[in-house]
């Protein structure tokens, strides 16, 4: 979807990631190239979820900079987050305040009129059963009016839908949690979220507030 962009918006070099801690090294299977970071300036740090992430590095964008009132749309290959970057397409990256995804920065998975995805950076997690937990709602602006995204670990896969009938949206500050369990195998995994809306689709499923924990 074509917004404005936050003018501050500045590429930082690879160096920035170095102290950001959670990821793998940059030639570790699985691990988010070292490349183009997109970061906003104006409003300090995403918000932390209380409680922590879990296991998923960074999964409420606490290490990335928040876009605030405006969104970012990095797109692929882009690393938005220290530990997530853009895997398909373009994205959009909202800030606290640009709707209301409880309190959260949060990801429109259709960013300028292109559907998008994204994927974490590779993570620890001991073989066993987990669960993925998630702030989920989706963009009424535009079609089609139900968002389809697929998720992914460990060739593991399920979909998710969104129904934006009546109004039933992000703008409107609906947004409900949502949760999967799959099992993991060492030593590695990455999180994936695609979107299954239309070629040409601006307005996806938002997500916020990722977790991940062992069962």
């Amino acid at each position: 979807m074509t917004i404005p962009r936050l003018l501050t918006a500045v590429a930082a070099t690879a160096s920035l990631l170095a102290g950001c801690g959670g990821s793998p090294p940059p030639n570790a299977p699985g691990a988010v190239p070292q490349g183009r970071v997109q970061r906003a300036t104006t409003y300090g740090s995403c918000p932390t979820v209380p409680g922590g992430t879990g296991i998923l590095p960074d999964g409420d964008f606490s290490q990335a900079m928040n876009p605030g009132d405006h969104n970012l749309t990095p797109s692929k290959g882009t690393v938005f987050a220290p530990d997530w970057k853009v895997s398909k397409g373009n994205i959009d990256f909202n800030g606290t305040t640009y709707w209301d995804m409880d309190g959260l920065c949060s990801v429109d998975l259709d960013g300028d009129l292109t559907v998008g995805g994204i994927e974490s950076s590779a993570f620890h997690a001991g073989k066993g059963t987990y669960t993925l937990s998630f702030v989920m709602s989706g963009n009424g602006h535009c079609s089609p009016t139900v968002k389809t995204m697929k998720v992914s670990i460990d060739r593991q896969f399920t979909t998710f839908t969104w129904n934006t009938a009546s109004g039933y949206d992000v703008q409107n500050g609906d947004y409900a949690t949502e949760t999967w369990g799959f099992y993991a195998k060492p030593p590695l995994s990455v999180l994936k979220f695609v979107s299954e809306d239309p070629k040409g689709s601006g307005c996806g499923i938002v997500i916020a507030g990722l977790s991940i924990t062992k069962n």
